[in-house]
Formats: structure tokens, C-alpha cells, sequence
């Protein structure tokens, strides 16, 4: 369970992830879906692949405060066919960029608890090093500029049923505008089955221009709006297996598909 919940002094939540994304389309600045490198007239096709190692912790050193911390391991490839400017040869391009993406450090507060709580959450995302604009030519694996972010949480869980919503915002680093966020979640269980189903926008605050590249090389202001379905089984009463989908509804300057992950979980006793 997500949300507002805070951990128990001691107690602590884990999770690390697989993540698996192919897609050769993106949504432009208007929010149509259309090829990537589509505009640009020497790329007969282009294609983006994404592969993502995700560690996830949550630990509580009181009773009214968790403390959150994750980190990506990336590996980003895009791929083109190019059509040569002078001789007019085809030829077959493929950039990969691979490492630690970004460190995020947060923490939750209770507000109030119970069957409706309530929390204030913050953290700080610290790029880990990286290009911002690879000199390989291929993806970024970040924005390579750290961002604050603040947002307000509230829920309500009775049994084997919860539902939460997440408001918050993101001061960008950089040239990036700042970001209002907000997702609504509900999830349900029964025996050791557990499913959840999330719907999550980010959306700038700032202009959204066409590109000349794909939306996949740098970053730039976008919006986006997920669907992210979870289904999966308490493997034990501490551990759990987890398979997710996050399926881009909507979104302006951001690249278009599905992505899978398998998840494997742990929480304290």
C-alpha cells in the first residue's frame, strides 16, 4: 500500500523492478502520435528501447515519519535508419547509453492516520553524473539537473479495499519549467492476490514547442498522463511477486507505448 500510509518506527518496505520498453512512435508538441525522428527528413525510421534495474525503499525511524529513497539503473538505445545527405545510402544507426540515472531522497510525514491519513511528502532527485546531451548522439538518461518536489497525500482504506490521491509539484533544475503533478490510486486484495490500478499526470507549466529530435534524446517540457495497472501475490507474509503495465494515455513532447515490469517485494514483519 502506497500513499499516505507511513511505515511503523523499525518497519521498513523494499522493492526492486524490471522494466522493459520498445516503441518506435511518440506524441509531438500537439499531442498527436506520430513516428519518432519524424521530423526529420533524412530518417526513413526510428526506434526507442529501454531498459530499467529500479530499487525502492521505505523506512520509518518513527511512528509519524517514513523516509524514502530510490535509484535507476538505465540502459537507453535508439535506433534509425538514415538516409545519407550526399550519396544517398541507407545505413543503420544505434546510440546506447547505460548507468545510474537519478538518486531520489524524500521523506513522508503523517498528518493524520488512521482510516483516512493524510501526509505531506519532499524529496530532492540528484543526477548521478551523466550527459545531459550524450555526445554518442543517443538517449539521456536523465534531465542531468536535480529537482525539488513537494505534494500533499490523502486516502481512505477499510479490509481489503484503499483508495489514495497525490497532489504535488516539481521545481525543475535547468531550462526545464516546473511541473504540477497529481495521481489517484485504488487497490484491493483478496487472500494473496493484490491488484491496483494508478492514474498519473505530470504537466508543465511552461511553453511546449515542436522538436527537431525526438523527445527521447533530451529533455524538454512535456506532459504525460499514465495508466499503471498492478497485479501480483504475497509470496509469503513478508515478500510478494508483482507484474505492472504503464500504458501513456496522453501526453504532449513525450515518447508514446507500454511498458512491463516484474517487481519482487519486501516488508517488515
Amino acid at each position: 500500500m502506497a500513499g499516505p500510509w507511513v511505515q511503523p518506527r523499525g518497519g521498513y518496505f523494499a522493492k526492486f523492478s524490471a522494466s522493459y520498453l520498445y516503441t518506435q512512435n511518440e506524441l509531438n508538441a500537439s499531442g498527436d502520435e506520430v513516428p519518432l525522428l519524424h521530423a526529420n527528413p533524412l530518417v526513413q525510421s526510428g526506434a526507442y528501447r529501454e531498459v530499467v534495474l529500479f530499487s525502492y525503499a521505505e523506512y520509518g525511524p518513527r511512528d509519524r515519519l517514513t523516509l524514502i529513497g530510490s535509484l535507476p539503473f538505465k540502459i537507453a538505445t535508439s535506433s534509425r535508419t538514415e538516409i545519407s545527405s550526399d550519396a544517398g545510402s541507407v545505413r543503420e544507426i544505434d546510440a546506447t547509453n547505460a548507468g545510474l540515472s537519478d538518486l531520489f531522497l524524500g521523506a513522508r510525514a503523517a498528518l493524520a492516520r488512521g482510516s483516512r491519513p493524510v501526509a505531506l511528502e519532499a524529496g530532492i532527485k540528484i543526477p548521478l553524473g551523466y550527459q545531459q546531451i550524450p555526445e554518442n548522439g543517443g538517449p539521456a538518461l536523465g534531465t542531468a539537473k536535480p529537482d525539488f518536489e513537494a505534494a500533499l497525500l490523502a486516502g481512505a482504506g477499510a479490509a481489503h479495499v484503499y483508495a489514495c490521491v497525490r497532489a504535488a509539484y516539481r521545481v525543475c533544475g535547468g531550462t526545464l519549467d516546473d511541473q504540477a503533478g497529481f495521481n489517484a490510486e485504488v487497490g484491493a486484495s483478496h487472500g494473496r492476490v493484490f491488484a491496483q490500478a494508478v492514474v498519473e499526470g505530470w504537466y508543465t507549466s511552461g511553453e511546449i514547442a515542436p522538436l527537431a529530435v525526438s523527445s527521447t534524446r533530451m529533455a524538454v517540457n512535456q506532459d504525460v498522463t499514465k495508466l499503471i495497472a498492478t497485479a501480483g501475490v504475497r509470496t509469503s507474509a513478508h515478500t510478494a511477486l508483482a507484474a505492472e503495465v504503464y500504458h501513456v494515455l496522453d501526453g504532449r513532447n513525450t515518447a508514446a507505448g507500454t511498458t512491463v515490469a516484474l517487481g519482487l517485494a519486501f516488508k517488515s514483519p
